[in-house]
């Protein structure tokens, strides 16, 4: 597991801190769930970014496929 900074207000650490020993759980055990929970509600923005970034690694794949028609001569069929 990797290990993450997190700066907040004092006021917030505090209040953290208290909530955290009145329910018996950690600071950081409350602020990964509240990450997991966070995730859990993007996921479909999550899913949707990914399969952009699949389609975006696909068309730069398949870009040499087409490089035959990239020539001067043609460029005056690109306007049409």
């Amino acid at each position: 597991m990797n290990v993450m900074s997190v700066r907040i207000d004092d006021k917030k650490r505090k209040a953290l801190k208290i909530i955290s020993s009145a329910e018996g759980k950690s600071m950081d055990g409350i602020i990964a769930d509240l990450i997991e929970k966070y995730i859990d509600e993007k996921k479909d923005a999550l899913i949707d970014f990914s399969e952009s970034e699949n389609l975006k690694g696909i068309m730069k794949i398949s870009e040499s496929s087409f490089s035959e028609w990239d020539n001067g001569e043609d460029e005056i069929y690109d306007t049409l």
